[in-house]
């Protein structure tokens, strides 16, 4: 179980992730990909899979989420569930 407090952001190094229950007191921001970007904004280096899932404590409460390791494309991902619970 995870204790966090209303307002932390949660990272995750992983491919995946998503609320299981307590959609109200956790939110995902999203999965997201490391890169180099030049000057312009240009992507240097090529993409490959996600690296990292974000979540964040929105209020008092208590939530459930899976994380996602692996690659998504070959082989089976390991799924992780999380018990979170949130104070002010």
């Amino acid at each position: 179980m995870l204790h966090v407090r209303v307002g932390d952001v949660l990272m995750f190094a992983a491919t995946g992730g998503r609320l299981l229950k307590g959609g109200t007191t956790v939110e995902l921001l999203g999965v997201f990909s490391t890169s180099v970007l030049s000057d312009d904004g240009r992507v240097l280096s090529p993409v490959g899979p996600p690296t990292a899932v974000l979540f964040r404590a929105l209020q008092s409460g208590q939530a459930r989420i899976e994380v996602i390791r692996g690659d998504p494309w070959q082989g089976s991902p390991q799924r992780q569930q999380v018990a979170i619970v949130v104070a002010d």
